[in-house]
């Protein structure tokens, strides 16, 4: 296990993140929820007071930050399913497509200055986050494992 958790838990209930098995992969997974948290941050600090002109400054950069490693990351473990012929690699490159067009919605929401839009986005990372990386990537983990990955 990796992320945050609880130091008394004894099971996965109070894991953000679970280790999917491939280091790499894991510290990708650390990385975009840090600029995750670093998004939420500044959605949180708007929900009071209008965006200001380096608030959209600051949200463009997480945002480029987050799309630049989400692409880096997507290419890296479709490359490691493929090295290694993972057999729901397909599937698994449906979901990342999706995400990324997802994303790329959102970007012309923040291109056009929309918070609500951006407040949306939180959630979503957080989603996707929690989701994927807990679910989808979890699943080929005793896979790599087995293939030293």
């Amino acid at each position: 296990m990796f992320g945050f958790k609880s130091s008394n838990a004894t099971d996965d209930s109070n894991v953000l993140l679970r280790d999917v098995g491939v280091s790499e992969m894991n510290k990708q997974h650390i990385q975009l929820a840090s600029y995750t948290v670093e998004f939420h941050q500044i959605v949180e600090e708007l929900k009071d007071r209008e965006a200001t002109t380096e608030d959209w400054r600051r949200i463009d950069s997480v945002f480029s930050r987050i799309m630049k490693l989400v692409v880096k990351h997507f290419s890296e473990e479709e490359q490691m399913m493929k090295k290694h012929s993972y057999p729901d690699i397909v599937n698994h490159k449906q979901l990342h497509a999706k995400f990324v067009e997802q994303m790329g919605k959102i970007q012309n929401e923040i291109n056009g200055r929309n918070i609500k839009y951006v407040e949306k986005l939180s959630g979503i990372l957080w989603e996707w986050l929690y989701k994927h990386i807990n679910e989808v990537d979890y699943g080929y983990r005793d896979f790599f494992n087995s293939k030293e990955a």
